[in-house]
């Protein structure tokens, strides 16, 4: 009986112990029911309106919000607010992140911020996901791009992935919201709770990582603060209330959940900030009240730095760091800090000279710095300092983008530093203000200062210079009031870490033995940047299609290779004197254009590259081989009737097909020497190709017997010639004027062309120049053809009449009436006599000098000659011939000059009546004419009929 009685007991016990369990957990819900599952989705989820198709600029500043662990995301940020609606008492649920930040936020930066959240299943209680802090933080990794950040264990293990790499460097700030950073008070009852309910399919474990001060959590924190150090902004807010557990009648138990010495910590970079809530208040806000406001305002002053301005910024560089980049931390470390410096008595702001072996990374520095600091100035300009014609190119650039109003006509033979462009651009770095933004220019390639580069150095209170240069003495340029930097040769593991991205493999995808021949190589090359990124890029493309392109292989096939010409590279005395890395640049690129001669025989990309470096405005724009192949064949039959046979390639890189360039052959040539790193695609609004300074002087010395410099001649004169006969693309005629040959009388002669050649090449160019304004240019050449045509053709051929009044037109347009007046009287007594009163191209003449009076106000004598041309006009051409009208338009315009209004409207009104019938009401001339008559109307006080 006591036995029955006892196991009746024990069954009563158990059945009301799991009557009491049930009863305690039947509200726990299970994320496998769909009814009680998060509504949310999980991963990276863009606040609505702030990402895809918002008013948002998806450029700038990405904030995630991540939730805690056992959270549920629906309700994570959202607090419940009473309010009043049609007479009923009821609350509705408040996401300040959603209800409240998207326009407060949008209030203080502006344009350039993404709102995410970022919900991940850490439910602990029932049918939880067996996971580890470590794990939940991969998977963020994972789900965001690499514009997106992240914080805390995830910043630790990204620290650690290269692939990850790109998330912590772009981290700038952590926000975080009642962190346990030492554990949480409550994290033991947790762990109990958790144990209780493992019935349920509970996950205890993660709780046990945040046991307070425990070792595993320390150790993270240790991590993430060294990962971290200064580059990451921090912010931690802490409670200071307590949460209330119980509550009966006057009887309260409450307890902190994260106290101040867990949720902060000391460091020069992080502010520790209290608010007025308990700890589930840190992350809801049913109003803007004053804790909402102390959030806002510090993602407000975390966000506006890195975001860029609304306004028009001012980026004129026109290359771009090499896809195969190697971060070079200590480098780019002391150049940020440098720029930083100031020093007294300086005409700059912040000043740095960056100078090194040539080949060591120089350029690229500079480059990496401007990209990264885009949103820090405006604007950002580059400066080819190679030489006096790159520089002169680059302050035409820069003039362009900076939208300057400069005359292009300077006279030939003007020094650069007065120069009409560069006195423009200096002079508007200068001018700025305290309340402009500051200005960064990088002048490049500075590597000859005999030259008077010093003279066009910016200056400015508001500016930063950075100069790049192989003479460790250019801080002169500076007057030695500047920082500098020396940059030697790569880390080895910057070099091997090099050399395996060009095959596309990181540290932790290439295995020992790859690294270690990378390493190897590297070693032989001196680490010197341009030499490892060019042997890269040659050990990339060094393939044969009967053997699988295995790493391996191509990295053994390019040390024989550089053992071969090792020898070679030693003899050579061009190189005596200087460093031994420099002989492997030279081995590296002779190799290298072996291979592309060897697999392209037809294509000859080696030729193309010592072609294209006789081009000595740094950028060589593919238009110019649009022009030059639509012109080639025509200057061809011009300058050599006969024939002339060039070399199968050029001929190439010039076929048209049909009425257009055919690109196939200039691609397919490029594409070699852009792949092994020879030269740069340049982008932009005239995209292109660029060579580095020492890859061009050596291509120069490649096969020295080409006759290159008749074929650039050639090739630019092509050019030329189409782009005087062609309208759709006069913008590009500025960089046409900067790749002229020499056309010097003299230099003609050496290439043995007669006169009547010698005027169609002076003819040519001088047509461009006048086009592009560049009348002082344009005036010396018609000088020229003038003269020689004097000479061989006499005074009164059509052809020297011609040439005289192309130079009277030149005149005229620099406002030389005198000039112009003469020669085009001289003209046109000429053409009385030889082609009569009333030939088309006397009269033309006679129109032309007529407007050469009217520009100087001489009434009288223009009416005159109009009336002559308007008669025989009408005479020969008739009464509606454009050419009458234009005449009559001209003749009534200078009667409204001398105030004779009738005569002036009856002239108008018959040439707007004529046009509207001849060419439409809706016709450009036809406006026009409209124009001039209300014009007319309104000078004699006819307001109605003016309007």
């Amino acid at each position: 009986m006591d036995l029955m009685t006892t196991g009746l007991s024990v069954f009563l016990f158990l059945l009301s112990t799991l009557f009491l369990y049930y009863s305690a957990t039947k509200g726990i819900p299970s994320r496998l029911q769909g009814d009680q599952a998060p509504k949310s989705k999980f991963g990276l989820v863009p606040v609505e309106g702030f990402v895809s198709g918002s008013r948002i600029d998806p450029t700038g500043v990405d904030i995630i919000f991540v939730h805690g662990l056992g959270s549920n995301p629906d309700t994570t940020w959202q607090a419940r607010k009473r309010s009043i609606e049609l007479g009923s008492d009821r609350e509705r649920g408040v996401c300040w992140v959603t209800d409240y930040l998207p326009e407060d936020l949008s209030a203080i930066v502006g344009q350039g911020v993404r709102l995410f959240f970022y919900n991940h299943d850490s439910f602990w209680k029932q049918d939880a996901v067996q996971t580890r802090l470590s794990d939940l933080s991969n998977a963020l990794l994972n789900r965001i791009s690499s514009t997106i950040k992240t914080t805390n264990e995830a910043l630790v293990q990204a620290s650690k992935n290269e692939s990850f790499a790109v998330i912590a460097e772009n981290t700038k700030a952590a926000l975080f919201l009642g962190t346990p950073h030492r554990g949480s008070n409550f994290s033991r009852w947790g762990s109990l709770i958790a144990w209780a309910l493992r019935p349920l399919g509970s996950s205890p474990s993660i709780l046990d990582e945040l046991a307070y001060d425990s070792v595993s959590l320390l150790d993270l924190h240790k991590k993430f603060v060294a990962v971290t150090g200064k580059s990451l902004r921090v912010v931690n807010f802490f409670e200071q209330r307590p949460v209330q557990i119980v509550a009966w009648r006057q009887f309260r138990w409450n307890k902190v959940c994260v106290p101040e010495q867990s949720g902060t910590y000391e460091s020069p970079q992080v502010q520790n900030i209290g608010l007025g809530v308990d700890h589930y208040g840190l992350n809801k806000f049913e109003s803007r009240d004053h804790n909402y406001e102390i959030i806002l305002q510090k993602l407000g002053e975390t966000a506006k730095p890195y975001i860029s301005d609304t306004k028009h910024c001012s980026y004129s560089v026109p290359l771009g760091t090499v896809n195969c980049y190697t971060e070079r931390h200590e480098l780019s470390t002391a150049i940020e800090k440098k720029l930083h410096q100031t020093h007294e008595n300086s005409d700059l702001s912040h000043t740095l000279v960056i100078h090194g072996l040539g080949g060591s990374g120089k350029t690229q520095l500079a480059l990496k710095y401007a990209e990264d600091h885009k949103n820090e100035y405006n604007p950002i300009l580059w400066i080819d300092g190679k030489d006096e014609g790159t520089v002169r190119s680059s302050f035409e650039r820069c003039a362009s983008e900076l939208r300057l109003s400069v005359d292009r006509g300077s006279a030939p033979g003007v020094d650069l530093a007065d120069s009409a462009t560069v006195l423009a651009v200096l002079r508007w770095l200068r001018d700025r203000k305290e309340s402009d933004d500051p200005w960064l220019v990088v002048v490049d390639n500075t590597d000859d200062v005999t030259w008077g580069i010093k003279k066009i150095i910016p200056k400015g209170q508001r500016g930063s210079v950075i100069i790049t240069s192989q003479d460790s003495q250019s801080s002169g340029l500076l007057n030695g009031s500047c920082e500098k930097i020396s940059v030697n040769t790569m880390e080895p593991l910057e070099a091997t870490k090099l050399l395996l991205r060009h095959l596309e493999l990181d540290l932790n995808t290439a295995g020992q033995d790859i690294q270690h021949i990378c390493s190897n190589i590297a070693l032989q090359l001196g680490y010197l940047a341009l030499a490892v990124d060019l042997a890269g890029a040659y050990i990339g493309n060094d393939y044969d299609p009967r053997v699988p392109r295995v790493p391996r292989v191509a990295l053994e096939r390019y040390l024989i290779n550089y053992s071969r010409h090792q020898e070679l590279l030693l003899q050579n005395d061009d190189f005596r004197g200087l460093s031994p890395t420099d002989k492997t640049v030279w081995t590296v690129w002779d190799a290298t254009l072996e291979r592309i001669k060897s697999r392209n025989l037809n294509l000859r990309p080696d030729l193309l590259l010592k072609f294209l470096a006789h081009f000595n405005t740094g950028i060589v724009q593919t238009e110019l081989f649009r022009l030059a192949s639509l012109g080639f064949w025509d200057v061809k039959e011009k300058l050599f009737p006969r024939g002339q046979e060039f070399p199968d390639w050029l001929d190439q890189l010039v076929k048209l097909n049909g009425e257009e360039w055919d690109d196939f052959h200039y691609e397919s040539a490029i594409k070699p020497l852009v792949r092994f790193s020879l030269l740069q695609r340049v982008n932009g609004e005239w995209p292109g190709t660029t060579m580095h300074g020492l890859v061009q002087w050596r291509a120069i010395k490649y096969e020295k017997d080409q006759p290159c410099d008749f074929w650039y001649f050639m090739f630019v004169l092509a050019a030329s010639y189409r782009t005087s006969q062609e309208e759709a693309r006069p913008q590009f005629r500025r960089y046409m004027i900067t790749h002229m040959p020499d056309i010097r009388e003299s230099c003609l002669d050496d290439m043995r062309f007669d006169d009547e050649k010698k005027i169609f090449i002076w003819k040519t160019v001088s047509e461009v120049c006048y086009d592009e304004g560049r009348w002082k240019e344009a005036e010396e050449l018609q000088v020229q053809v003038m003269k020689t045509r004097k000479r061989v053709l006499g005074e009164e051929h059509p052809d020297t009449l011609t040439s005289k009044a192309n130079l009277a037109s030149t005149y005229w347009k620099q406002g030389r009436w005198t000039e112009a007046e003469k020669l085009f009287m001289q003209v046109m007594k000429i053409k009385k006599k030889v082609l009569g009163e009333e030939h088309p191209d006397t009269i033309t003449i006679k129109a032309n000098l007529a407007s050469t009076y009217r520009n100087q106000g001489r009434w009288t004598e223009a009416e005159k000659l109009e009336i002559q041309v308007m008669e025989i006009r009408k005479k020969v051409l008739g009464e509606e011939h454009l050419g009458t009208l234009t005449i009559m338009g001209n003749l009534a315009s200078t009667y409204s000059n001398q105030g004779r209004w009738t005569e002036a409207e009856k002239l108008e009104v018959q040439v707007m009546k004529t046009r509207k019938r001849v060419l439409g009401e809706e016709h450009l001339d036809t406006l026009t004419s409209k124009a001039n008559l209300a014009s007319t109307y309104w000078k004699q006080g006819r307001w109605t009929e003016a309007e």
